[in-house]
């Protein structure tokens, strides 16, 4: 009885090594270099004076009035 429970716990060591070096082999394969993304060129003109230049450019319509109206309607709660 002593040799059948020591072949247990042999095979349970040697199902626990299988187990954690095959999740080990796993998770090694699963690290596979990023696929590189390729997004739109950058030109040389997106620099700050660009991006400035299309800020003023850009028409917010009249923000001042629309926060008026929202300063009204939260008073009026």
């Amino acid at each position: 009885m002593e040799q059948n429970s020591s072949k247990t716990l042999v095979l349970a060591v040697v199902g626990v090594v299988v187990l954690v070096v095959g999740a080990w082999l796993l998770m090694g394969s699963r690290q596979a270099a990023a696929p590189e993304i390729s997004g739109p060129a950058l030109s040389q003109e997106d620099t700050t004076s660009a991006i400035e230049a299309e800020l003023d450019a850009t028409d917010f319509g009249n923000l001042e009035a629309e926060l008026q109206a929202t300063d009204a309607d939260l008073n009026s709660l």
